[in-house]
């Protein structure tokens, strides 16, 4: 496939993967069992009851979302080597716990005390937008700000695991190269959801407050030792690749003054390392005939698909001793998205 060739049907498959930067197809054998599915347990179709009853009213609204039905079907082009399973729960860390990818069980997981915690963030950014209007400059609607805070975490929840289970060597930090995949697949959307996903990322983070640097009490300040970014590194980041991709959408951040000129400059030289890298290394596991497929679907339709049955997916019982979770649950600094307490 020529380079050209490999650019226009990235471009084609638009709603597809959230998904770094794989190994060569060669190295790698897909079994056919092997695919995204859900984890039911006790018929419950991935979605585990809650012991707390302040989630019972969104466990059901993420039912009747199919949150899960989605991000499987979503992901169902990718030729995996080993199965990856979703369920939906009431997680461990209190009203801040957030989606996470556990590497032990090969599952992600969305935590219903986050789905409670965007309903909040998006109510408030709606509020500070009418307030203020000119801090926002770019009108978003509520629908596109919650679903793309939504689906920018599954995206990246989604690069942790395609990382693990393709064998992706990562260069820098994971969660850098998480929230870059998540950012790509964005801007393959339809344009009008490409421009709202990139938009509600930056929103977001500009609502949160950097670290204070230097040294307190002869201390120099541990947040930065975090694996994520600071908010304002992740802005910059997300904005940069999507004026790399569209200048002629995304210029009127530079503009604006949102994105730097500095950093402006060289934003079309990052995109497309990006792209190249994806082009070069993740194309070659995507079923073409699926992408077609799943390309034609409405993933923010509200109602979605035919009912279909939970699979029970063949995921490791115990985790090993190694194994970790890959969250962005936010302790004390973290945001539901990374680094960052709303």
């Amino acid at each position: 496939m020529s380079m050209r060739s490999a650019l226009a049907f990235l471009r084609i498959f638009s709603a597809l993967l959230a998904l770094g930067c794989a190994v060569p197809a060669a190295a790698q054998s897909p079994q056919p069992s092997a695919r995204v599915v859900l984890v039911d347990k006790d018929n419950d179709g991935g979605y585990r009851t809650t012991t707390n009853r302040s989630y019972t009213g969104v466990r059901d609204r993420v039912i009747k979302a199919r949150m899960l039905e989605r991000l499987r079907d979503f992901l169902s082009p990718v030729r995996l080597p080993r199965s990856i399973g979703l369920l939906a729960a009431e997680c461990d860390g209190g009203d801040d716990a957030s989606p996470f990818y556990h590497s032990g069980y090969r599952t992600i997981t969305v935590c219903y005390q986050f789905i409670v915690l965007v309903e909040t963030i998006t109510d408030k950014m709606m509020a500070a937008i009418k307030k203020d209007p000119k801090a926002y400059p770019f009108p978003i609607t509520r629908e596109e700000f919650l679903w793309g805070l939504i689906g920018g975490v599954l995206l990246h929840e989604s690069g942790h695991a395609l990382f693990d289970v393709l064998d992706v060597p990562v260069f820098g930090r994971e969660e850098d190269a998480a929230d870059q995949i998540s950012i790509l697949v964005a801007l393959h959307l339809r344009p009008q959801l490409a421009e709202a996903a990139v938009k509600s990322y930056a929103y977001f983070w500009h609502t949160v407050p950097d670290p204070d640097s230097g040294v307190k009490n002869g201390k120099m300040n541990e947040d930065f030792a975090d694996e994520h970014g600071t908010g304002s590194q992740r802005l910059y980041n997300g904005l940069c690749l999507g004026y790399g991709h569209s200048p002629a959408v995304f210029g009127k951040f530079v503009s604006a003054g949102w994105l730097p000129q500095a950093r402006a400059k060289g934003c079309a030289q990052e995109y497309a390392r990006l792209e190249s890298a994806f082009v070069r290394t993740v194309l070659p596991f995507i079923d073409t005939k699926k992408m077609a497929e799943v390309q034609a679907v409405d993933w923010l339709a509200a109602n979605y698909g035919p009912a279909q049955p939970a699979t029970a997916v063949t995921v490791r019982n115990t985790p090993p001793p190694a194994a970790t979770a890959r969250s962005d649950a936010p302790p004390g600094g973290q945001g539901p998205v990374g680094r960052g307490t709303p």
